[in-house]
């Protein structure tokens, strides 16, 4: 049920089936348990799809507090701090798959020079192989977390087969936005806000 509701609050407005497929949970189930969400007034359905209640979210921390009575707070800011030690250079590698210097002034990647975008994508490869064993450290306190590494691996598998929207495209289930979600899991483990974070330095 936490898999669920987590990923509704962390899509902000989403389809029963887009739920499914972040979850890997089967789309009965996943009817199920949202329908259950809306019964109980923690989530509601928008022309765009369902959304999280204030309620929803209070309900959301409920559940976020019993994993947490459960997992070893100090194994998890370890994770958390081994993290935060590679998002800066993931962030870099965004804004250069964004941004590219020419002449030197910067303009957004048209994305036609292959060698360049190449450069990019074998820099994210790279932090794959580098994060990977945090974020199995990270799935090891905290099992569902295990769903976040598949969609890293996918979104890296389509990206190396020449998608190029699977490095950052915002509606899709590219790397970028697997990652950010999973910053938001440890943020949100780790019993913080992306608030304090952001001010912090480490919210983006």
């Amino acid at each position: 049920m936490l898999e669920i509701a987590m990923a509704l609050r962390l899509k902000g407005i989403a389809s029963n089936q887009q739920i499914a497929e972040v979850t890997g949970e089967d789309q009965e189930t996943v009817d199920e348990v949202l329908g259950e969400m809306i019964a109980g007034s923690y989530a509601q359905e928008t022309p765009r799809g369902l959304r999280l209640l204030p309620e929803g979210k209070d309900w959301v921390d409920g559940l976020l507090d019993e994993e947490r009575n459960n997992i070893d707070q100090q194994q998890m800011e370890v994770v958390y701090e081994d993290f935060c030690s590679h998002n800066d250079a993931f962030k870099q590698l965004v804004t250069d798959w964004q941004i590219k210097e020419v002449d030197g002034e910067q303009q957004l990647n048209d994305h036609e020079d292959a060698t360049y975008d190449a450069g990019v994508i074998t820099r994210l490869n790279d932090l794959d192989e580098m994060v990977k064993p945090v974020f199995s450290s990270a799935a090891d306190l905290a099992p569902r977390l295990n769903r976040y590494i598949e969609r890293l691996a996918h979104a890296l598998r389509e990206l190396l087969a020449g998608d190029h929207s699977f490095l950052a495209a915002p509606l899709k289930d590219s790397y970028h936005t697997v990652w950010f979600e999973m910053h938001e899991e440890l943020i949100l483990l780790c019993g913080r806000n992306r608030a304090d974070e952001a001010a912090a330095g480490r919210g983006a």
